[in-house]
């Protein structure tokens, strides 16, 4: 078990992208996000009901832009986009998560 899990961390740390790496983690920390927000928002429940809401989901909405983001820009054969034009479709498409957030979170 411990050599299959030291081999996949060298071919990992020796065959991808630094680029990959930095998406892995900011993966990982937003996945890291969601358990925190789930059990401070509903074990302490401090939070109105909709900004606890707002929160986990657009955690949750950036984890799955992230991975997105990772696939296309991984999958050259699939995808023959610039990766200018993928960054550029990521960062619109999280600002429109956050302004459908920011406009739930406001609604009476």
């Amino acid at each position: 078990m411990s050599e299959n899990v030291n081999n996949f961390y060298n071919k990992y740390m020796n065959f991808t992208l630094k680029k990959i790496k930095f998406i892995d983690i900011y993966i990982i920390f937003n996945l890291f996000n969601i358990i925190l927000l789930s059990i401070y928002a509903f074990v302490f429940s401090l939070f109105k009901e909709k900004i606890a809401h707002a929160t986990i989901f657009t955690a949750i909405g950036n984890v799955t832009l992230l991975i997105a983001l990772r696939v296309q820009i991984t999958n050259k054969t699939l995808f023959s986009l610039k990766q200018e034009k993928i960054i550029f479709d990521f960062v619109l498409c999280s600002l429109i998560l956050y302004i459908g957030t920011f406009s739930y979170i406001h609604l009476n």
